[in-house]
């Protein structure tokens, strides 16, 4: 299964694309869930793949959340990948897919 946290503009690209669980955090659509609550919440589910808006993930608590997701899991799944919004990407400092890769495989790819 295929979630998505994001913003409106991004939520509503996703619901277009076919995408069902889709969820915009602190809005009255999901009443007021914030994007650690979703998080923890889809990683309980057992979602295969969480994809979450850049702008949103680079919130501390939220950047927390995820690190503890990926020590916790066994496997590979839940897979968070972020995505840029409308706005273009953000500047990052550490590569999250290489360092998932890196930690699935035990090689990094360059």
């Amino acid at each position: 299964m295929i979630a998505v946290i994001g913003d409106p503009d991004t939520a509503t690209g996703f619901r277009l694309a076919g995408v069902g669980d889709v969820y915009e955090p602190e809005s009255s659509i999901e009443g007021g869930w914030t994007t650690v609550q979703l998080l923890d919440k889809l990683s309980r589910e057992e979602v295969a793949l969480i994809i979450l808006s850049e702008r949103l993930a680079t919130e501390t608590k939220v950047r927390e959340k995820i690190k503890e997701i990926n020590e916790k899991k066994r496997g590979v799944i839940p897979i968070i990948v972020t995505v840029p919004d409308k706005k273009g990407p953000m500047v990052t400092e550490a590569d999250e897919i290489g360092i998932l890769i890196k930690r699935a495989v035990g090689v990094a790819v360059k």
